[in-house]
């Protein structure tokens, strides 16, 4: 009997997503051996997707694989934070450039939709709903800009950033700024003024990386 190969990828996917949360929740520590036998035990998966999931983390850069040593949790430092979020605003600037012209009344109103959904999450204390509702606006704001590789990478740094969050949180009030930072972006999008929606992303990610460095590497 074959394997379904869309469950194998499901739980493959799945894999991926526990290991790369217990990694930056902190659960898993840097320098830390990641034997497939032990997380078969722990996860509940077979061997194989683990292995699977354990490459696809190398892409990521949150493991390091060595012959005759195998897998390890890599350190997270500034520089790690750094380019992550450097290349997540770099894609949502390209987005915007490349999109602007094509911009609809109807892609700014799913926008403005998306930040009134988040503004009342946060008000509710709906913080997991709120960092969904986060992802969903600017994984929408990429899309517009009609590139699927530049997605496809996004949503892969998007994937980490949101392990960040899920383990971290946020600072006091930055949730509040960033629902501030989303209507900024919205009028600089309703204007047609890419200089100043690009400002608004640097100004955002400058912010987010700091308020995270501060949670996770105080010491850097």
């Amino acid at each position: 009997m074959t394997e379904d190969p869309d469950a194998t990828q499901n739980s493959v996917d799945q894999a991926t997503r526990q290991i790369r949360e217990d990694i930056l929740a902190g659960r898993i520590a840097p320098g830390a051996r990641l034997k497939t036998a032990e997380l078969a035990k722990r996860l509940g998966f077979s061997t194989m997707p683990l292995r699977e999931a354990l490459r696809k983390l190398e892409g990521e850069g949150l493991v390091e694989i060595e012959p005759n040593r195998g897998a390890t949790v890599r350190q997270l430092d500034r520089a790690y934070i750094t380019d992550l979020f450097e290349l997540n605003t770099e894609l949502r600037i390209f987005a915007i450039r490349r999109g602007m012209a094509a911009l609809t009344l109807e892609r700014i109103r799913e926008l403005e939709a998306l930040a009134a959904s988040y503004r009342a999450q946060i008000g509710a204390g709906e913080d997991l709903a709120a960092i969904e509702t986060n992802r969903s606006f600017n994984v929408r704001l990429v899309t517009f800009g009609g590139n699927r590789e530049a997605l496809r990478v996004f949503q892969r740094g998007w994937d980490t950033i949101l392990a960040f969050r899920r383990g971290y949180g946020y600072g006091t009030g930055r949730r509040q700024v960033m629902a501030e930072e989303m209507t900024l972006l919205i009028d600089a999008l309703k204007r047609q003024d890419a200089p100043a929606a690009e400002a608004i992303l640097r100004m955002q990610n400058a912010a987010m990386m700091e308020d995270l460095v501060s949670r996770i590497a105080p010491e850097d």
